[in-house]
């Protein structure tokens, strides 16, 4: 898998040639902590008091990074971060092209990754820079600095973390207030079928459902995504298919039981035949909830093309039953450090910065632990276009109450699998197959592709 995928990636290299730029200044030997303000002497040719340069490769617009970055070059005036933004808001083809400078030798020193696949395929390959040494020498322990754990390759940690996102539950408050319903601080899945049947409202066209579920596989996850292990489909082993465990036939059954008993959840047949927005879903209050991820936080403060029109809230994702922890699904983007770099110790060190107090310039929440949640939801709440259409006090439990499972092994065909079991669950969601021939399929269809990728 290793050889196959990096490649790939040479062969792109080749066909698209060199993309600019390159690091400056010389390596130096500073182990100084993140939250260092000293200057380390350089080494080799480099003057004394001439800063090395680093490249920070991502997607993110410059406005995001910048504030970080101005204010860990003040604390370290030795280093100079040079922020790139490959593909602003493309993920996918930033990362494309990541591949294609790290297969043609061109320099760059520190990125951000996506999804735990992406992370996955290129620590394997060994485009990135394991850290435990870095980490043992400024003498702390992950697990001490950090909410959210990073996934692993043979043991070793390749990442820290990035912006912290757990999903949750998004909630139309007015409707919830007009139901005389509270906003949930903890509930279970069976809550919240009832809070959809109490919420939906009206017929035909001028129907409101109390909850939507999109077509990602996700929503045909919903109970697994509640277990502190095993929410995927497959196991955190990433050997084993996850068709036994009873949450998988769980989730699938109460997503058709709220949309063809209850008739509380957007028809499945109609969010793939008609496309239908999950945005316009919400915010057009034609569904009063919503499984989602962080993206929708500051979005529920109004954006240039969808104002906010009603207050939104937030609870933390149902738990399977009364008295579990509250887990849910999400994680925290993996900060990386390029095998390549010829300025590691520098690199690290802004890496480190970064996953702690840096986040907090980003307006985005962190995986730190010693982070202030509430002034993160501040930030982020503030700088929306109507600040007073976000419930801080609901977002803020959240933040404080869920918590997040250790990352599984993730594999390359991944992609692969995800495709075969929406095909799976789409037979089941139109009727074409009940919950025990769903559930087969499942298992015959992803053992194949498993096989195959042996």
């Amino acid at each position: 898998m290793t050889k196959k995928w990096l490649s790939a990636a040479a062969a792109a290299a080749l066909a698209t040639g060199l993309l600019a730029g390159c690091s400056g200044g010389q390596e130096s030997n500073s182990g100084a902590s993140p939250n260092a303000s000293g200057s380390p002497s350089a080494s080799g040719s480099a003057p004394v008091g001439e800063p090395v340069t680093i490249k920070f490769l991502g997607w993110e617009k410059p406005a995001v990074f910048q504030p970080a970055i101005d204010d860990f070059q003040q604390k370290n005036p030795d280093i100079k971060v040079e922020y790139v933004p490959l593909v602003e808001n493309d993920s996918v083809e930033s990362m494309k092209r990541m591949d294609v400078m790290y297969a043609s030798g061109e320099a760059f020193d520190v990125f951000t990754l996506s999804s735990a696949t992406a992370f996955a395929q290129r620590a394997a390959s060994g485009m990135l820079e394991p850290l435990d040494e870095y980490l043992a020498n400024e003498g702390i322990a992950y697990e001490d600095e950090y909410k959210a754990e990073q996934q692993k390759i043979d043991g070793k940690r390749y990442s820290l973390p990035g912006k912290f996102g757990p999903w949750f539950i998004l909630l139309n408050k007015n409707k919830l207030d007009e139901a005389n319903l509270p906003v949930p601080t903890s509930w279970t899945w069976d809550d919240f079928r009832d809070y959809a049947k109490k919420l939906t409202q009206g017929e035909g066209p001028a129907k409101v459902y109390g909850a939507h579920f999109h077509e990602w596989k996700d929503y045909f996850l919903l109970n697994l995504y509640s277990e502190s292990q095993d929410q995927g489909i497959m196991k955190d082993d990433g050997l084993t298919l996850n068709a036994d465990n009873p949450f998988m036939r769980k989730s699938l059954e109460l997503r058709y039981e709220m949309e063809y008993t209850d008739k509380s959840a957007t028809p499945y047949q109609d969010v793939i035949t008609q496309k239908i927005p999950y945005r316009d879903q919400f915010f057009q209050q034609k569904a009063a909830m919503m499984p989602t991820g962080p993206w929708m936080v500051a979005e529920a403060g109004g954006t240039d093309k969808i104002p906010a029109t009603f207050v939104s809230a937030f609870a933390p994702w149902p738990t399977n039953a009364p008295g579990d922890e509250s887990y849910s699904f999400g994680g925290a983007d993996p900060l990386v450090l390029s095998s390549s770099s010829k300025h590691k110790e520098e690199s690290y060190r802004f890496l480190r910065y970064l996953s702690t107090e840096g986040m907090a310039f980003t307006k985005q929440f962190s995986a730190w632990r010693n982070s202030d949640i509430a002034k993160e939801v501040d930030q982020i709440v503030s700088a929306t276009p109507s600040p007073d259409m976000i419930d801080k006090d609901s977002l803020i439990n959240v933040l404080n109450v869920t918590k997040l499972p250790i990352p599984p092994v993730t594999v390359s065909y991944a992609g692969d699998l995800e495709n075969a079991y929406i095909a799976e669950a789409d037979k089941y969601m139109l009727g074409q197959t009940d919950i025990d021939a769903t559930i087969a399929g499942i298992r015959a269809s992803l053992q194949k592709i498993i096989d195959a990728n042996r």
